[in-house]
């Protein structure tokens, strides 16, 4: 009987969790009034009906009330997405990155699909990198970091940091966690052995190391060895992968070998060791058991000449040395000689020098952060690095393509991105959820990398699901005997101008019919300056055949344009792929072609998974217009003059892949939340790239 209770008292506490869990109504639908949520309940009622236009003008309603609601506004962009009018939807995505949301779902769209914009971006300097976050927040990180430096990600996500107000290297593992760390250089006498002489030696503070005092900069070499240029003792310290102190580099002075007040230093893949020897307004080269090679540089302002050189990069070809005083960075080949200036209106002191993955130079200013193209002789600044990082010294890029920025001031390092990896990779859209087996959610969902081209060939592993930002789900693919069926739209002229190609149009339209199988659907549309369609879909290749020829062979052609929306609008509501295949004789040179929006009737053909083919009968075989749209959609053009394998043609329509992906769930019920908003988050992880898409339904 205790157990029965007990068990009857743990489902019964489980299920007020899971209550409470769906019960939360995520922060971003708490628009301003009733009347408006209860709009956007109603757009997300009517967007997942495929009712697009009914959609638009609920969400413009909610946002009467609500206009600054980013919530609410990425609904109504999706709904103008969807409706094919791209150009009002780019102008949504804007609108709310303008209102200050640096959200990457956004940007990746802005960035795919607005061509203005990227134009725009190539020449703006203060557009590519992106703050992320602080490397760690942790109390303990903050409080083991005072004023760094510079910084160094190794392989495995760890961090070196140099610590110039506690001159010491510390370690730090991927969590912000003190794994190591480095004070003490050589010993300068013997270590005691008895604990009297111990405590005789700490009572005196009489210590038994060098200690590093100020250190400035460090450098790792591919064996592991660690050199830190010890700056207010003029020397370089070596130590060994474990942290072992091995040597001094260097002696205080102005001869050859010797260093004063060296804050940078580098090692090249042979071993050579450079440091700037800021002192003495040279480079001082070493190799690599620290014997003094040759240095180059002298005070001055001229080319080839240094004052107060700071950071230093080495790659196998070049020098590059951040010459402080002189506001400018100066490239030298291996030997030393001057090659080139660089230089930036907005340099400030350029001291902190790093190269990048793909070989191009990181600068850190003082107070901004420069990425250097070393081929194109170009800058690109991080955009907001004052705002977060206001005293940046030294950058370094991980292992992942993040890069790492040392905030002298404020005792951080903050972690940044390029816009290319902040946008998500993928571009992912949840066409609807299909709720008619509530509680099991099926959402379409489309998948196109960076160029907008369909990614093909995922499995249910590449998805994932989560629920009111809290609940994830497992993912499996949905199957049903309408995603093997299909649907076409028979588009036909029927102006004036085709009166003369009758019979040939109906030999097309025959053709194409008597191919079709029986589980093929077709709705027959006729269009010249009215569009005419058939009540609905029919399968019975004679009614199909009695609808196509009901010709009326007058007019023009201007509702060509309603004719194709139409026919993409009828298309909805079903698993079924879909094709219009547009029977034409139109001459390319009609004005209508001028008038029409090509662009937009593409577009929500493409986001609607309807191709567009072309089947050209009369004297002209092509049509720029025409076979843009077709290209867009993925569709086909044919010359109804040469010979045709009609079902070749069909099987070509039915397997052209849009990228999209049906997928399912199982979710729960929750009586007391029928009516309600439920939020979805679908992320997609293929290979190294990613997309996600926050969309929703309103629970049956």
């Amino acid at each position: 009987m205790r157990i029965k209770l007990l068990a009857v008292i743990v489902l019964f506490l489980m299920t007020i969790s899971l209550s409470y869990t769906f019960d939360k109504t995520p922060y971003y639908v708490n628009t301003g009034t009733y009347d408006s949520y209860r709009e956007l309940l109603r757009g997300v009622h009517y967007y997942n009906q495929e009712r697009y236009d009914a959609s638009i003008a609920s969400f413009r309603n909610s946002l009467n009330t609500n206009p600054t609601d980013k919530f609410i506004r990425y609904w109504y962009s999706k709904s103008l997405y969807k409706a094919g009018y791209m150009s009002l939807a780019i102008n949504e995505w804007l609108n709310i990155a303008r209102m200050g949301y640096e959200d990457p779902i956004i940007l990746s769209k802005i960035n795919k699909y607005d061509s203005a914009n990227a134009v725009e971006e190539k020449k703006d300097i203060l557009s590519n990198f992106i703050y992320l976050k602080a490397f760690s927040t942790n109390a303990k990180f903050l409080k083991n970091i005072n004023q760094p430096i510079q910084i160094k990600v190794m392989p495995d996500g760890s961090l070196y940091v140099l610590d110039y107000s506690d001159s010491s290297l510390k370690k730090f593992d991927i969590n912000g966690n003190l794994m190591a760390k480095i004070s003490n250089g050589k010993r300068l006498e013997r270590e005691h052995t008895s604990w009297w002489k111990k405590v005789l030696q700490f009572v005196a503070r009489v210590y038994p190391y060098e200690r590093l005092e100020n250190p400035r900069g460090f450098d790792i070499d591919r064996n592991g060895n660690i050199y830190i240029a010890n700056t207010k003792k003029d020397k370089i310290f070596k130590y060994d992968a474990n942290h072992n102190y091995i040597t001094n580099i260097g002696v205080s002075g102005v001869s050859n070998g010797q260093l004063l007040g060296p804050s940078a230093v580098t090692v090249d893949g042979e071993g050579n060791l450079y440091v700037s020897d800021t002192g003495n307004n040279r480079i001082v080269v070493f190799d690599i058991d620290g014997n003094f090679l040759y240095s180059f540089g002298r005070l001055g302002e001229n080319e080839g000449e240094l004052f107060s050189p700071a950071g230093i990069a080495v790659n196998n070809r070049y020098i590059y040395v951040a010459d402080m005083g002189n506001k400018r960075i100066q490239q030298f080949d291996l030997n030393g000689n001057y090659i080139h200036t660089i230089k930036h209106d907005l340099f400030n002191e350029p001291r902190g020098l790093s190269f990048a993955k793909d070989g191009n130079l990181y600068i850190a200013d003082g107070n901004k952060i420069f990425n250097y193209d070393v081929n194109a002789s170009d800058f690109t600044i991080f955009n907001n690095s004052e705002r977060y990082t206001v005293t940046p010294t030294s950058v370094a890029e991980g292992p992942n393509g993040d890069i790492y920025l040392t905030d002298f001031i404020s005792g951080r390092v903050d972690v940044y991105t390029r816009k290319e990896e902040y946008y998500a990779n993928l571009d992912v859209f949840v066409d609807r959820e299909y709720l008619n087996k509530f509680p099991l959610v099926v959402a379409s969902v489309t998948v196109r990398d960076r160029v907008t081209d369909p990614v093909i060939g995922l499995t249910a592993e590449n998805f994932f699901v989560t629920e009111n930002s809290v609940v994830p789900h497992k993912v499996d693919f949905y199957d049903a005997p309408e995603l093997h069926e299909y649907r076409f739209v028979y588009l036909i002229e029927d102006s004036l101008a085709a009166k003369p190609y009758e019979n040939r149009i109906k030999e097309e339209i025959s053709n194409f019919t008597m191919s079709l199988t029986n589980n093929d659907e077709v709705l027959v549309i006729h269009y010249n300056d009215q569009v005419y369609k058939a009540d609905n879909y029919d399968a019975r290749n004679l009614r199909i055949l009695e609808n196509a020829n009901n010709f009326r062979f007058t007019g023009g052609i201007s509702a060509l344009d309603d004719a194709y929306h139409e026919a993409i609008r009828l298309t909805g509501n079903s698993f079924k792929k879909t094709a219009i295949i547009h029977f034409t004789v139109s001459s390319p040179d009609d004005r209508v072609f001028d008038m029409m929006n090509f662009s937009d009737i593409a577009s929500f053909a493409k986001n609607n998974a309807v191709s567009l083919n072309q089947v050209y009968i009369g004297a002209e075989k092509s049509n720029y217009f025409l076979d843009l749209m077709t290209k867009n959609t993925y569709g086909y053009t044919i010359n109804a003059d040469l010979s045709i394998d009609y079902a070749s043609e069909l099987n070509k329509m039915k397997n052209i892949d849009f990228g999209r992906y049906f997928i399912y769930y199982n979710s729960f019920k929750n009586i007391s939340q029928s009516g309600q908003f439920r939020a979805l988050n679908i992320r997609v992880q293929y290979r190294d790239m990613y997309g996600e898409e926050e969309v929703g339904y309103v629970v049956p």
